[in-house]
Formats: structure tokens, C-alpha cells, sequence
């Protein structure tokens, strides 16, 4: 169940992982993992679709639809969406206020890349990001590809507390932290919108496949929009 493009495994008795071979980000794969997800969506008997950098774990009913049936018709949206153009998402822009308190870890990116706060929050800004898979705590967004000269090292000391909100950089990945976490990332900014809420009627305010377009904001912009 592999060719040279992925590979598909059983996963239990109602699931099928399929993983790409890929060791960094790769647009395409996103790309391909997103469009099987959107074919996918809105047949019936699919209970979960759950994305990943390099992995989509399907799963399915056994009891309306047996895995063999499941595991045509997943190779079906594989092939068919293979070289697919983007699927067309929502873009989500996020204000985020870099540097100072909000952002403790600018610095040391400034120290690794050559580059001072201004032009880190102007580079890291700059691209509209895709958000390719969520968790490790509720609302964590991992996105896609940071520019590679803000590329940089988890710490390697994990701070005890990271303020919900916070974007950070860990290695070529950047995400926002949905809850106040323990974490390794390197902070560089904080937004002031709650991307996980419990109380709200829709909790989560990013989900996988959205585009996300970060917004710089001063101090006292975050203040008030709080």
C-alpha cells in the first residue's frame, strides 16, 4: 500500500495513516494532505480526518464501510489530488504585538539572524502562513514554514509558563500557543485574540487548513483589543 509518493498503513481496525517521506515542511505535501482532507470531507463513513506536516490519519466506520471499500476510496482521493492547485481557505488575519514583554525571545533571534526587532516582525509578517495541523495543548496551531533566516533552535530549557497567545519559532516552524503552556519555542510576539475559548460557541477560532496573516500591533493596540 506505498508508492514512491507515500506510504499507507493500517491504523487499528478503523484507521489508515498515510505518511508522506518528507523530514522538513514541504508546500506540496501540505498542499496534497489538504486537498485528500477537502475530498474527503464530505463523503459519508469518514468519522476523522487529522492532518499532520507529513501525515493524514483517516479514520473510518467498519460497521457501514469496510476498510477495504475505505482504503479504494482513500487511494482514490490521493491520486486525484496529487497535483492539486491550493485549496481555497479562509484567511484569519491575527494582531500580534512583537518584542518587549509580548515577545521575550526576539533578541535571540535578533542574535542569530543579523536582523534587528523591526525588521524580524516586518519578515515574520510578511508571508500569509497555512495552518497545517493542530494540538499539542487545545488551539496549538502549528503553520507552515517560517523564512529561513528567522529559522532558530527550540530553548534548551523549557520555560515553566507560556502566556496563551504567544508565537513563537522552533526550528523552521512557527505556531501560536492556544493556552498557557510550558513550552520551548522561542517567543517572539503575543496576540491579544483568545485561539482557544471554551465558552465560545465555536472554540477554536483557527482549524487546520486555514490561512493565517499576522498583523503587527503596538503595546497599547493590544491593551485595548483585549
Amino acid at each position: 500500500m506505498s508508492n514512491k509518493a507515500y506510504e499507507i498503513i493500517p491504523f487499528g481496525d478503523s484507521g489508515f495513516l498515510v505518511k508522506f517521506p518528507v523530514e522538513t515542511y514541504s508546500e506540496q505535501v501540505t498542499r496534497h494532505i489538504h486537498g485528500v482532507i477537502n475530498a474527503l470531507k464530505n463523503q459519508p463513513n469518514w468519522e476523522e480526518l487529522v492532518p499532520g506536516y507529513n501525515s493524514l490519519l483517516a479514520y473510518f466506520c467498519p460497521d457501514n464501510f469496510p476498510p477495504s471499500k475505505a482504503l479504494s476510496a482513500l487511494h482514490t482521493a490521493l491520486k486525484s489530488t496529487s497535483t492539486s492547485k491550493p485549496v481555497k481557505q479562509r484567511l484569519v488575519e491575527i494582531p500580534v504585538c512583537y518584542g518587549g514583554e509580548f515577545g521575550p525571545d526576539i533578541d535571540v533571534i535578533a542574535d542569530s539572524s543579523g536582523l534587528n526587532a523591526e525588521d524580524i516582525t516586518k519578515i515574520h509578517s510578511e508571508p500569509a502562513y497555512t495552518v497545517c495541523m493542530m494540538g499539542f495543548i487545545p488551539g496549538f496551531t502549528f503553520l507552515s514554514e517560517a523564512p529561513k533566516i528567522l529559522h532558530h533552535a527550540r530553548k534548551t530549557t523549557p520555560r515553566g509558563s507560556v502566556p496563551a497567545g504567544s508565537v513563537g519559532i522552533a526550528g523552521w516552524q512557527t505556531g501560536i500557543y492556544g493556552l498557557e503552556s510550558p513550552g520551548g519555542w522561542q517567543i517572539i510576539g503575543r496576540t491579544p485574540l483568545k485561539i482557544f475559548d471554551p465558552a465560545r460557541k465555536a472554540p477554536f477560532l483557527l482549524e487546520a487548513g486555514d490561512q493565517v496573516k499576522f498583523v503587527p500591533i503596538s503595546a497599547r493596540d493590544f491593551e485595548t483589543a483585549k
